[in-house]
């Protein structure tokens, strides 16, 4: 009797709690977001049933959701309500791979929903813009301007903005700072050129754009005008073919159409500015250059800036501009001593100040290396004595007629006694094996060492236009370009005109080609050479040999 009493108090119990059960585990109503879904599979509106686990969850992008129980907001920020520093989340960026899926409007902000490459997680969301003219427009999830302020440009938050269809669409990133009188962004100054630059224009022919530097006033300043190539260049990074110094041979001392070559168009395409400093965004793909080609009264250079090329234009083609001022140019470095040489660069990138270039062009002592400073350090068996470089060995300087080892004060190399008809691989084992002079590391040189041998042939010679080079890692035959960068040759000539022992024949360097790296080997050829000509002059070239070829010859190098 007293088990059937019991059986008759807990029957009741389990009834509730069954029904309580049914409406959610999570407490719930049912079709409610966590709540079980309807028998039918379905949920209230705005929510969708999850068939597998039987339960109600948000419709992604519903309108009227709960937002703050959609939102994954970016590591730093516990939630998109929280008090965290509006500049501070606005200049944070994107991951390189983010694509913007949806916008939403939260707290007068507009959010950018994104996920990350190669993941499947929700969405993640972070702050893109603060609407600070105007109102978040929920339709769009962005800020929203009106048709009488179509075309205005406003500064927030370090970006200029343009209303443009009914929204404040981002023009650029103001990198010199905002200015509070204009409402539009400062004049940046770059710190590694010196060179001011303005905010950019809208697309215009090439005279139209060199016109509108002559006539800007921007910033308090009436002095722009359009860039040469190369200070259009300084703008440029990553691509390592058209950057300053790079091996793009077009510059403000070679305009011409054949100053174009491989390295002029290496870098694929990117977008949203990767390539430039400071051209974030932009309808145009080409930016203009003051610079004209040489060769051509309707071509000017620009550059691409999906790709970063470098590019003859026809001037009556469409680019954006950007005004400079400023006087910087790459100048050569003054007053290297005898016995001396550069450390690192023989020019520098230097600002006129006024009264004087900034960094100074004269040349000092210092053993630190520098491409921004016009240093110079004494040549190996020569000291730095307070005032010239003063000789610390009692070899002979090189000549045709010269006892060997000998050095060369002009690269500041020692050179071995010659050795012929030698495959490569035996050249090096020659070298390893030398023993002239007694306790040197003879070595075969590269090719950058057997090009300061050459004379009286500035394209070949070392630090010529010739691009191939071990030091710049150009190995390539496609490097080469024309073929005439690489070569002299002269009716008149003899061999001693272009090597400074008088050598002749093929003579190896250590430097293997990229495009056949252990197979074939680059090296100085002085002889008979045919080029433009049915008969051949004596000159001098850089080519390529196979390492099988049996009558290259040697001379060995040591620092």
């Amino acid at each position: 009797m007293r088990k059937l009493a019991i059986y008759i108090l807990v029957i009741p119990v389990l009834i509730v709690l069954m029904v309580s059960c049914g409406n959610s585990g999570s407490g719930r109503k049912q079709g409610e977001i966590d709540g079980e879904c309807f028998k039918d599979n379905t949920c209230n509106e705005g929510l969708t049933c999850d068939e597998e686990n039987n339960v109600c969850i948000k419709e992604e992008g519903a309108p009227g959701s709960d937002d703050s129980e959609s939102i994954d907001v970016e590591a730093g920020t516990d939630s998109v309500d929280d008090d965290t520093d509006s500049e501070e989340i606005y200049n944070d960026t994107l991951p390189d791979d983010a694509v913007c899926r949806e916008y939403r409007c939260k707290d007068g902000s507009s959010y950018c929903g994104y996920k990350e490459s190669g993941q499947d997680e929700n969405l993640k969301w972070w702050k893109i813009e603060d609407c600070l003219f105007s109102e978040c427009v929920e339709s769009t999830g962005k800020c929203g301007c009106d048709n009488s302020e179509e075309g205005t440009m406003r500064c927030g938050s370090g970006m200029l903005r343009i209303c443009s269809d009914g929204i404040w669409q981002e023009r650029e990133n103001c990198k010199g700072g905002c200015d509070p009188a204009t409402g539009l962004c400062r004049p940046w100054e770059d710190p590694d050129s010196g060179l001011m630059w303005t905010i950019k224009s809208n697309a215009m022919i090439w005279q139209d754009a060199v016109e509108y530097c002559e006539n800007l006033d921007e910033g308090g300043f009436s002095d722009w005008r359009l860039p040469s190539i190369d200070e259009t260049r300084t703008l440029i990074r990553v691509c390592w073919g058209t950057v300053t110094g790079g091996g793009c041979g077009v510059s403000d001392n070679c305009l011409s159409s054949d100053c174009l070559n491989y390295h002029c168009g290496l870098c694929e395409p990117k977008t949203d500015g990767y390539y430039s400093e400071i051209d974030e965004n932009t309808d145009s793909v080409l930016f203009w250059s003051a610079s004209e080609v040489a060769d051509s009264a309707i071509l000017a250079w620009g550059i691409e800036r999906y790709t970063a090329s470098i590019a003859a234009k026809a001037k009556n083609e469409y680019g954006v501009t950007r005004c400079v001022r400023g006087i910087n140019r790459r100048q050569l470095c003054e007053g290297l001593p005898e016995h001396a040489f550069w450390n690192t660069a023989a020019s520098i990138q230097s600002t006129w100040d006024g009264s004087s270039w900034q960094p100074s062009l004269k040349g000092v002592y210092n053993e630190t290396a520098s491409t921004k400073e016009c240093r110079f350090k004494c040549v190996p068996g020569y000291e730095w004595d307070g005032s010239k470089c003063k000789s610390a060995d009692t070899l002979p300087e090189c000549g045709t007629e010269s006892k060997t080892p000998c050095r060369d004060t002009a690269s500041g190399l020692v050179w071995s006694s010659p050795e012929t008809k030698q495959t490569w691989k035996n050249a090096v084992d020659y070298c390893f094996r030398h023993s002239e002079g007694g306790g040197r590391a003879w070595r075969l040189p590269t090719i950058d060492e057997l090009r300061t041998l050459v004379t009286n042939c500035p394209n070949v010679e070392y630090g010529g236009i010739c691009a191939i080079s071990e030091e710049k890692g150009f190995l390539s035959i496609y490097d080469i370009g024309a073929r005439e960068s690489c070569l002299c040759n002269n009716k008149e000539s003899e061999y001693s005109d272009y090597n400074k022992f008088g050598d002749s024949g093929f003579i190896w360097s250590s430097s293997a080609s990229s495009d056949n790296p252990g197979d074939v080997f680059w090296g100085v050829f002085i002889g008979y050479i045919s080029y433009g000509t049915i008969n051949s002059y004596i000159g001098v070239e850089i080519m390529e040999a196979s390492e099988a070829y049996k009558y290259g010859n040697v001379r060995c190098v040591v620092k």
